[in-house]
């Protein structure tokens, strides 16, 4: 399911300020979608939006990306095999796997 809000640290992340400013921030103007849960701050996507005067539709088509990009780095070094090669390799994998 989509989840519809995000915590302190990645909003804070997102506004480009620290979470202790944020929240201060927060307090300050009395900003509304904020909720805590269980101990943990939560931010309606809603207002981060607002906030950045853009749709909720951008603001998460933005943070998918740059989830995208970190994943992509995380395996920037690693090996490709391409067609004959990596189906080798692939049962190479699943061999040593089973063993």
């Amino acid at each position: 399911m989509l989840q519809l809000t995000m915590d302190l640290k990645t909003s804070a992340q997102v506004l480009g300020v620290a979470p202790e400013a944020f929240m201060e921030l927060v307090e300050r103007e009395r900003i509304q979608g904020i909720i805590k849960l269980k101990g943990d701050w939560r931010i309606s996507i809603f207002t981060l939006a607002q906030m950045l005067n853009t749709t909720p539709d951008t603001l998460l088509e933005l943070i998918e990306d740059q989830a995208l990009g970190r994943l992509i780095e995380k395996v920037n070094g690693d090996e490709w095999f391409e067609g004959q090669e990596g189906q080798q390799v692939y049962a190479s994998y699943l061999a040593e796997a089973q063993e």
